[in-house]
């Protein structure tokens, strides 16, 4: 989902990165369940240990890496996409972040290679395949019902070229010249040719966080370590949400902190031991903060 912000959450190679898709909207090996946690500890001010007040309601592990994420954020769903580069393999993940739970994880498909996330809408995930191994170039359609994995349709003709307010907009890769023709969400029938204007996709509620170069001053009584790097900083309502780097003994760490009202409510370690700076580690979607921990874990927490 992830080389910049418009190809993610289709964007930049999430492994270490979110990715959010041009359209905006995230093996059936043993995975572990979502996990509801009910105490979180960690290190408050002076480092001592105690409890934070916020607590994530996703607390994910997956098998594989992390390589893109997806929104639908008119129906507070998040879709997940993870690959395995030694077994080849690909999983799909959705989750319901207005009532906290898991809707199906790790679900792979027919294809178990060539194929990634084109986005969600409409309690839909929309999937593509790959023309080969050696293009980046899609191809086919299809669509799993967000709720429960099923397939709903499948087109192997048509390709996503966006999401509109009247449908789906699929380009038919049987001409040479491109052909578009606007599909009903639901079914993948057509509903009209190219001539009728279609109304652009209402954007998503995501909002990204700025980089600075220096950090915030109430940040000085929280971190000892060296701060290296430009920091991620994000303000919502009354928490300021921020990613960095420390440098402390020559190990490279990356944090994130939430801070409310000069106090610190919630912190984790991303990275440790890590060889070079990571890209921005959070987002928000609506008031969810979703974050990437180790590459492979999946956090959300409600702001």
């Amino acid at each position: 989902m992830i080389n910049n912000r418009s190809e993610f959450f289709s964007s930049r190679p999430i492994a270490s990165a979110f990715i959010v898709s041009k359209h905006f909207t995230f093996i059936n090996i043993a995975v572990s369940a979502i996990v509801f946690t009910t105490k979180t500890k960690g290190f408050f001010l002076n480092f001592a240990v105690m409890p934070f007040e916020l607590i994530p309601f996703v607390a994910q592990q997956f098998s594989a890496l992390i390589w893109k994420l997806e929104t639908d954020t008119e129906n507070d769903l998040l879709y997940v996409e993870t690959r395995n580069q030694q077994e080849h393999t690909v999983a799909f993940s959705a989750f319901d972040l207005k009532n906290e739970k898991a809707n199906f994880i790790e679900l792979e498909t027919e294809e178990k290679w060539l194929t990634g996330m084109s986005g969600g809408r409409k309690q839909i995930l929309f999937l593509h395949g790959y023309k080969s191994a050696q293009s980046p170039e899609h191809k086919s359609i299809i669509a799993l019902d967000g709720l429960t994995g099923k397939q709903l349709w499948a087109d192997y003709n048509l390709s996503v070229e966006a999401f509109t307010k009247d449908g789906l907009l699929a380009a038919d890769q049987r001409f040479q010249s491109k052909r578009l023709v606007l599909l009903d969400y639901q079914n993948g029938t057509m509903k009209t040719g190219t001539n009728q204007m279609v109304l652009p996709d209402v954007p998503q509620e995501i909002t990204w966080p700025e980089m600075l170069r220096l950090p915030p001053k109430n940040l000085f009584n929280i971190i000892s370590a060296t701060i290296t790097g430009e920091i991620s900083c994000l303000k919502y309502n009354s928490y300021l949400i921020i990613s960095l780097h420390t440098l402390n003994k020559g190990n490279l760490m990356q944090e994130l902190y939430v801070i409310e009202n000069e106090k610190l409510v919630y912190r984790d370690l991303l990275n440790e031991n890590i060889q070079k700076l990571q890209p921005e580690a959070f987002v928000l979607t609506k008031n969810h903060l979703v974050y990437i921990k180790n590459k492979t874990a999946l956090k959300v927490l409600n702001l």
